[in-house]
């Protein structure tokens, strides 16, 4: 397993569709992105939930940066299980 540390801050935006949700991630080393998206997969390798800081196997269900042709985020390894995506959704406002 890959020993990752976490980002400085990261929170879940919005989930956009069950496949996709979009990120605020600041991080003083890989930079901060306001409305990234992410989508999901499956993990081709062990590594840590920057999310939940619980461990990711191969082959777990995980949301994974878009990356673009032209736009390959610094970000593009880090995963989220998407089991854990539910419990930090925003709360809706009242």
């Amino acid at each position: 397993m890959q020993n990752e540390r976490s980002p400085l801050h990261i929170s879940i935006v919005e989930k956009l569709s069950s496949t996709t949700i979009s990120i605020r991630w600041s991080d003083p080393c890989l930079g901060h992105y306001a409305n990234q998206l992410w989508g999901i997969g499956l993990a081709r390798a062990d590594a840590v939930c920057v999310l939940s800081g619980k461990p990711i196997r191969r082959g777990d269900s995980v949301f994974r940066p878009r990356v673009y042709r032209s736009q390959v985020p610094v970000n593009r390894h880090r995963m989220i299980l998407a089991s854990a995506v539910s419990g930090f959704l925003p709360r809706p406002s009242r």
